[in-house]
């Protein structure tokens, strides 16, 4: 048994075993109280232990159980070197196994430990494995590198494309080789860090910084009045990295603007407050993580992007 599979079971026995109820991908013959026949192939994720459906499915669906992924995973580990002895895990699965959620954070003692922003030595990203499933098509199979921002008390988090295995659970996908991506794990933080430094290197004005969050935020008034919320520094002393700071602030959490009903004595409108919203966590996270990665790739955020390296290559070259 690998060495991942022990800290799981070490950790929390109960939250593995979920991991290992049998499951069986069933074909539906008919449904509803009439026995109606089904006129496509629907198939039914059926969890054995308590004869029960989880979720219904077309054809081209593949069953992948949770256990089997998480001992391929614990197999790539030890098979590229990846020692995870000076690491916290956060290991999370649906009480009715709808999705499972397995995150991995590199220690300061580790391979990969901290890395400190070269303007703010407090400013620190601890780096890290995610590793996403479910049987209810809720959230698709992802293996990503990512980060959290260690200086930010709420734990804000941050996630890497570069790298990272994001599929769907068709007949096609092969998940034993999206674990192959890890054996270039150095070069996706390494990578990571030179692209925040950037972003901490390219300054913005305060209009500009307004067009990219509502650029972002759309007709949402309340998206737009979340950023501003979290905006950590002044907008006319921004940078871009405080910008993508505040979009990951927005993915990380499970909150929204909302109207407090206070006018402000400058602007004479509205102030906001940040509420709760009431939708599963981890599937709104996963949601706005997906958004938050779309605009980072979009013109509009690259744009800048281009604009601080040029700038950070001539700094660093002199």
């Amino acid at each position: 048994m690998t060495k991942l599979v022990n800290r799981l079971q070490e950790q929390d026995s109960a939250v593995f075993n979920m991991c290992k109820t049998e499951v069986s991908l069933d074909e539906v013959k008919h449904i509803g109280a009439d026995f109606s026949k089904m006129i496509k192939p629907v198939y039914a994720v059926v969890d054995k232990t308590n004869n029960r459906a989880i979720h219904l499915h077309g054809a081209n669906y593949q069953l992948i159980p949770y256990d089997y992924i998480l001992y391929q995973l614990s197999d790539a580990l030890d098979d590229y070197g990846i020692d995870i002895s000076n690491t916290d895990i956060q290991f999370t699965v649906h009480q009715d196994l709808n999705y499972m959620k397995l995150r991995i954070l590199f220690g300061d003692d580790s391979a990969y430990k901290p890395y400190s922003m070269s303007k703010n030595d407090n400013d620190k990203l601890r780096f890290g494995i995610e590793l996403i499933s479910s049987y209810d098509a809720s959230l698709v199979f992802t293996l990503r590198a990512m980060f959290v921002r260690l200086i930010c008390a709420n734990g804000m988090t941050s996630y890497e494309d570069v790298n990272s295995s994001i599929k769907r659970h068709t007949r096609k996908f092969d998940v034993d080789t999206s674990f192959e991506k890890l054996r270039h794990l150095n070069k996706t933080f390494l990578n990571m860090s030179n692209t925040f430094e950037v972003y901490n290197h390219t300054d913005l004005t305060s209009a500009e910084v307004d067009i990219l969050f509502k650029k972002f935020a759309g007709k949402n008034e309340s998206k737009y009045n979340l950023l501003l919320k979290v905006l950590e520094t002044p907008k006319d002393k921004s940078t871009l990295y405080d910008v993508y700071n505040a979009l990951t602030n927005y993915s990380s959490h499970n909150k929204r603007a909302v109207r407090d009903g206070k006018i402000k004595l400058t602007g004479g409108h509205e102030d906001y407050r940040l509420d709760n919203c009431k939708r599963d966590g981890v599937k709104s996270s996963e949601d706005r993580d997906y958004e938050v990665n779309n605009f980072v790739k979009s013109n509009d955020f690259v744009f800048y992007y281009h604009r601080g390296l040029a700038n950070y290559s001539k700094q660093i070259s002199q």
